[in-house]
């Protein structure tokens, strides 16, 4: 069930996760240097809402990358 108390835990729990591992030393730094290559913020004139539009296409990209490789081979393995 996709509603079962196993996955209403687990969900959280790999959120939180994600983001400490977002917020390591390591991965910190390089968080300027990646919004502003999403962004595009060479000319200087770059709004919030065109860096978050960026963000989320960049993010939605991944996404649906990765969701579809999940469906593919989750098929073929069945």
């Amino acid at each position: 069930m996709v509603f079962s108390g196993q996955l209403l835990v687990a969900v959280p729990l790999a959120v939180l996760a994600g983001l400490v591992s977002f917020a390591s030393p390591c991965v910190l730094p390089l968080v300027p240097g990646y919004l502003a290559y999403v962004g595009g913020l060479s000319d200087g004139e770059t709004t919030r809402r065109r860096l978050l539009i960026g963000v989320g296409l960049f993010v939605a990209g991944f996404t649906a990358v990765f969701v579809a490789y999940g469906a593919l081979f989750g098929a073929l393995g069945g």
